[in-house]
């Protein structure tokens, strides 16, 4: 007890490795949602660029100014001793003289307009009196038509600053034919699904990051404060020709021998706690569909026939009922919906003996119109006293108690539980809810069975898997037990 509470008083360290497990798991479950982000954002950046795009015109002039005094010539009748002596003048009142605001009402005046459609920019060439002006509008006609107006303007303004001027233009301003700021899309595009993959990314490490699942038998004495009696490998086939045995059972020499031992393994653990509770009925759950607790019921089943004793099989998953197919299985038989029907069937007619083993079957192949009220029937009572005197053992597998309140009426039936765990399938906070659930029933929880472990986890380090279908009709039973309790 002191180990426990210490255990959780004690600051839970990060595990990277764990982290990025879940990560690739959970990248491998929700690829689509960076790719989604990726477009999404890449097509709304994309509409935000051609919203704001406006195209630009410019129109452009390169000219030279000097003064028309011809009284500052030298005595071989040039200028050029006043063009280098003035040139850092012009240089630094050029680019102010044409912004400014008496500029600008000339320009207006001449122009006639209450406001100019466009922008002037001038630039000059250090120590030379050549200079360029160009003029950006959303027009490009008026863009043009301010630099005309501009050229026939500034000799008038310059007169207030520098005295007579004379531009002398050296290029001629031309109407712009496409604009200089062509739209292109790609860049921002590109750019919002960089972003919108790197959020996604994020998004998901997040999760992972806070995300907690049972992975190994020391998640499920830390987090769950159980006994983890065996741990099942993952098993796959290889891409054969279907006709090959693909059962998942310790009868299919196809499964490896790691599977076979481990659940020898799970047989001795069980059959101690089994000693220990004096049990004879033992049930099989787990927390959602597709953890395995049908393969662990049979091979536990198998198992524990090969070991010399007599089992009885039992399918109680009412809604859909799988032993038979898990095993193999395709002679014709009656199961619990008969028996529990009242139509007369007797119980020991109805077991199916399973060749060269002492394991026999009650399982059906339909499923119960309404399985409810059957699994609360006291005929099910019953017919358990009665499989009581025919085997050694009778294994129940019972439908996941995380969904469904089904497992708890039968759990007050059963001497003990197994509980199944698929390693990094569900939130130990969803375990923990089923866990105190079933605990309610008075049930003896015998261990728990990590199925599905990862190479390395069990000391077998095969990379097994095998794969879960069918149990898509629980959908409409998915609210929590909690909430159907008062039912049982």
């Amino acid at each position: 007890m002191e180990e426990h509470k210490r255990d959780r008083e004690a600051p839970e360290k990060i595990d990277i490795f764990r982290v990025l497990q879940e990560f690739f798991k959970a990248f491998c479950r929700l690829a689509w949602l960076p790719l989604l982000l990726s477009v999404a954002c890449g097509g709304l950046l994309g509409l935000r660029a051609w919203r704001s795009y406006t195209p630009m015109y410019a129109s452009q002039v390169t000219f030279t100014i000097q003064m028309a005094d011809s009284s500052l010539a030298d005595i071989g009748g040039s200028t050029s001793y006043y063009n280098k002596a003035t040139a850092e003048q012009l240089t630094k009142t050029f680019p102010y003289l044409v912004q400014s605001e008496l500029m600008q009402k000339k320009l207006r005046q001449a122009m006639g307009v209450a406001w100019l459609n466009g922008a002037i920019s001038a630039q000059t060439v250090d120590n030379t009196n050549l200079f360029s002006l160009r003029v950006t509008s959303t027009s490009p006609q008026d863009a043009y038509d301010i630099l005309n107006a501009l050229t026939e303007v500034y000799p008038q303004v310059a007169d207030y600053v520098i005295g007579n001027t004379e531009m002398n233009l050296l290029t001629v301003p031309e109407v712009a034919a496409e604009p200089y700021n062509d739209f292109r899309p790609v860049r921002s595009i590109c750019k919002g699904a960089v972003l919108g993959a790197v959020l996604g990314l994020a998004v998901i490490l997040l999760y992972a990051f806070t995300r907690r699942s049972v992975r190994g038998p020391e998640d499920i004495r830390k987090h769950l404060n159980q006994t983890c009696i065996a741990t099942l490998p993952r098993v796959t086939f290889k891409r054969r020709a279907n006709a090959i045995d693909k059962t998942v059972s310790v009868r299919n020499p196809r499964v490896g021998a790691a599977f076979q031992e481990s659940v020898r393994s799970m047989r001795v653990k069980f059959l101690r706690e089994a000693q220990k509770q004096h049990a004879q009925v033992v049930m099989v759950t787990s927390t959602l569909p597709g953890e395995g607790k049908t393969t662990v019921s049979a091979n536990l089943a198998l198992t524990l026939s090969q070991n010399g004793a007599r089992v009885i099989l039992v399918d109680l998953d009412l809604r859909k009922p799988s032993v038979k197919r898990t095993l193999g299985i395709k002679t014709p038989s009656r199961g619990l919906p008969e028996l529990l029907s009242g139509d007369g069937t007797d119980v020991r007619a109805a077991l199916l003996p399973i060749e060269k083993s002492r394991l026999t079957l009650l399982a059906g192949d339909r499923a119960a119109a309404d399985p409810r009220q059957q699994l609360n029937s006291r005929r099910l009572g019953a017919i358990l006293d009665e499989l009581r005197q025919e085997a050694d053992f009778i294994v129940l597998d019972t439908p996941p108690c995380g969904i469904l309140a089904d497992s708890a009426g039968v759990a007050r039936l059963a001497d003990c539980t197994l509980y199944v765990l698929r390693s990094g399938a569900v939130e130990v906070s969803h375990i923990v809810d089923s866990l105190q659930f079933l605990a309610e029933s008075g049930t003896h929880l015998a261990g728990c069975v990590l199925n599905g472990a990862q190479g390395g986890q069990g000391g077998y380090g095969y990379g097994y898997g095998y794969g879960y279908s069918g149990y898509g009709g629980y959908g409409k039973y998915s609210s929590h037990p909690k909430n159907k309790a008062e039912e049982h």
